[in-house]
């Protein structure tokens, strides 16, 4: 893993925005995952800064999401697509057919799973250019949190009252390459975990990403602060 630290949200979010600005500029036809929650709203605000400036442009990326609650209406704003037209899609070149995410047929959480699943296995090389990860305090990546068997696909999972179809570990892991963004002391306790380099355990879902040959982690001092 290739760890860097920065003193406050603010600049770690736009050195995540950077990120994916140069994906963009390697490769505009970028097939990138996308998380949501409150750690990339920064990272998201510093894309649309950059927007009107010309820096970054959209228009040829797809873009992807990690899961998507199901048995919500289609304009209830707690869904992962009206999330993202409200902190990205609105702001940017970005139309709303380039967001997938898994949520058709809205009324067969299965069958949506495995569409899902199929879809993500048929891009060029069978991955995802660049997949962005949040971690929870658990340390769960998407919605795989810890347990004895993690999912490799794309499956249901049920948290609280929320049904959701969330991608697997094998849908994360294939990424070319992965960019995982924490800040606050909430989330110190479950980097420090990660980077143990002597565990690997479905126990804790993130140290799974020591797997892959291309991560990078961008935190804030207080994410940090357990290193």
């Amino acid at each position: 893993m290739n760890i860097r630290i920065y003193d406050t949200y603010d600049q770690m979010s736009r050195a995540a925005a950077d990120f994916v600005i140069a994906q963009l500029l390697l490769k505009p036809e970028s097939h990138i995952g996308l998380t949501a929650g409150k750690t990339p709203v920064g990272m998201f605000a510093a894309l649309v800064d950059s927007y009107p400036s010309g820096a970054v442009g959209f228009g040829q990326a797809t873009f992807y999401n990690l899961e998507e609650k199901f048995g919500l209406a289609a304009d209830d704003p707690a869904t992962c697509r009206n999330y993202f037209h409200r902190h990205l899609l609105d702001h940017t070149d970005i139309t709303d057919d380039q967001l997938l995410l898994p949520d058709q047929p809205a009324d067969d959480l299965a069958q949506a799973c495995a569409a899902y699943d199929a879809l993500l296995k048929s891009l060029p090389g069978h991955r995802l250019d660049m997949q962005i990860l949040g971690i929870g305090e658990n340390a769960h990546i998407g919605m795989n949190h810890p347990k004895e068997a993690l999912s490799l696909g794309v499956h249901k999972e049920t948290r609280g009252p929320v049904e959701y179809a969330a991608m697997g570990l094998r849908n994360i892991l294939c990424a070319e390459r992965i960019l995982l963004i924490a800040n606050g002391a909430s989330k110190a306790q479950a980097v420090a975990n990660m980077c143990r380099g002597d565990v690997i355990t479905t126990a804790i879902p993130a140290t799974l990403l020591q797997l892959h040959p291309d991560v990078t982690v961008l935190l804030d001092c207080e994410a940090a602060a357990l290193l």
